[in-house]
């Protein structure tokens, strides 16, 4: 014969596992809404190879104004996706800021915020403690670092004047191999 306790029991575990269900349903709900279509992203990733046009990029920077990469074409551009947390980043970022001062006129640095992954606010802090000079822009829904296939940060992509990517870094680029990749994008084709 079923207690009254017994009864219980069962009605929480009950209640327990279709709150369970709902918040799962809720969650992946709320993340289809927030992420971009898909077929945004499969169109601007297809064809991320070294001598091919690079994905557009479309982002907001500090003070809310619209960055276009298309907006930078007839200058180099290196595109750096970097979060506060990651230590390599930190590393890099002299040698990227010391760059830009030196070759203004002749490369466009954008540093790409993985702010998915970090937050605006952690974010300033570091570029204010970094000293960072160039623009900033936010990828806060992750949707122009999967367009770019970044898996790991720091990723930076070395992108001609006509838009075409002529190299990419997957981890650090410090000052000697910045020369080299700034080589890439600066000789005459």
């Amino acid at each position: 014969m079923e207690t009254t306790r017994h009864r219980i029991a069962r009605y929480l575990a009950v209640a327990l596992i279709c709150g369970t269900v709902g918040a799962l349903f809720l969650r992946q709900q709320l993340a289809q809404r927030a992420a971009p279509p898909a077929t945004e992203i499969a169109a601007a990733s297809v064809d991320l190879r070294v001598g091919a046009p690079v994905p557009p990029v479309v982002l907001k920077r500090a003070d809310g104004t619209t960055f276009r990469l298309a907006d930078a074409r007839g200058k180099a551009v290196v595109l750096n996706f970097w979060a506060s947390w990651c230590g390599p980043c930190r590393e890099e970022m002299p040698g990227f800021e010391e760059a830009s001062k030196r070759l203004g006129k002749d490369v466009l640095f954008v540093g790409v915020n993985a702010t998915s992954s970090d937050s605006r606010e952690q974010a300033q802090a570091f570029i204010e403690q970094m000293g960072v000079t160039f623009p900033i822009v936010y990828d806060e829904s992750g949707s122009v670092a999967t367009a770019y296939g970044i898996r790991g940060l720091p990723a930076t992509f070395f992108i001609d004047a006509q838009g075409v990517l002529r190299s990419k870094a997957l981890g650090p680029v410090l000052k000697d191999r910045l020369r080299e990749q700034l080589d890439t994008v600066l000789a005459p084709k």
